[in-house]
């Protein structure tokens, strides 16, 4: 009688060698994963002889199916398997797990590479380094997609890209759901997915919008609401507040020793989505000031009260605004 421990390594080799095509597209490997793990709960109401069958023809299928998508990969340009998307920076627990197929789940680590074509379920609040500049931000309930190392499909759950201008150089980084595909132009922007709707909210700069009926562009200070039978709703939206505080949680650090402090000022502005306002004599000082320390661990709010504190300048945070003066400007008559 053959040993079903070596039919089970048997059929494990046989899966990893049929996997060792070109990334499949998300549809198609969700499709993959669909038909395998059939097979596999069939087999494991069977006898280990049968079992051995239906896993090997598994792998037949996983075979068969990753050459047809090798060939849809090469007629559509799609990535190759391993490209990598980003490093998680920051997340709360339990951060963000990778969903398998017949093998256990994997939860990452602070540091680890997020690659194509792994499917990433967000269960804490997190941060990703893009690999060609910028960050990702993912609440939690989220649901991923790594589809290339400059694309993501979004399932689920709402993510906020943040990519500065000139960074990702001639690639524009996308986000593709149902109701098309988002690009980055010199981008803060926010997209999710809720009760059958896509909603995009752009923060800074403009976001192409490519979908079924044509290109858009879609500029700074903008909401998009599109429901599931692509019936649009447009509105003007604030670019700070309550609509933007999840993504200010996961504000990457920034290095102030030794830096002018108007540097500081301005990513505090950016990060916020204030307007900086600073009179002409605030502006030297802060020129010239040179800060110290960190500020590690503090909310951007208290990064600012706590390197503040640390000079003569006033700061006062109206809506939408960070407004800085001197101490030595004149008072306004009453």
């Amino acid at each position: 009688m053959s040993d079903p421990t070596n039919n089970d390594a048997a059929a494990e080799r046989a899966l990893r060698e049929g996997f060792k095509a070109k990334a499949l597209s998300p549809e198609a490997m969700q499709r993959i994963r669909q038909a395998t793990e059939q097979e596999w709960r069939s087999s494991t109401r069977a006898p280990a002889r049968r079992g051995w069958r239906s896993l090997a023809a598994a792998a037949s299928i996983a075979v068969i199916a990753a050459g047809f998508g090798g060939a849809w990969l090469a007629l559509n340009g799609a990535a190759a398997d391993g490209e990598i998307l980003g490093e998680l920076a920051s997340f709360d627990a339990p951060g963000i797990v990778e969903t398998r197929t017949l093998r256990r789940d994997v939860a990452f680590g602070a540091g680890a590479k997020l690659r194509a074509v792994q499917r990433l379920d967000v269960r804490g609040d997190s941060l990703v380094s893009l690999a060609d500049g910028g960050n990702l931000r993912l609440a939690r309930a989220t649901i991923i997609h790594v589809e290339a190392g400059n694309t993501i499909s979004l399932e689920r759950g709402e993510l906020y890209v943040d990519i500065p201008s000139g960074a990702h150089g001639s690639v524009a980084f996308r986000v593709v759901t149902d109701a098309g595909e988002f690009l980055h132009d010199g981008t803060q922007f926010a997209v999710a997915i809720f009760e059958g709707q896509t909603r995009l909210r752009v923060r800074e700069g403009r976001v192409r919008w490519l979908a079924a009926a044509g290109e858009s562009t879609v500029p700074a200070g903008t909401e998009v609401i599109i429901d599931r039978n692509g019936k649009t709703t447009q509105r003007p939206i604030a670019t700070a507040g309550r609509d933007w505080a999840w993504t200010e949680s996961m504000t990457p650090g920034i290095a102030i020793d030794e830096r002018p402090l108007l540097e500081f000022l301005e990513w505090f502005a950016r990060e916020t989505g204030r307007k900086l306002v600073i009179d002409e004599a605030a502006r030297r000082q802060a020129v010239r000031i040179r800060m110290h320390g960190n500020v590690n661990g503090l909310t951007v709010t208290e990064a600012l009260s706590a390197v503040m504190a640390t000079t003569t300048l006033r700061y006062e945070l109206p809506e939408g605004v960070i407004r800085v003066s001197s101490t030595s400007e004149p008072k306004s008559p009453a």
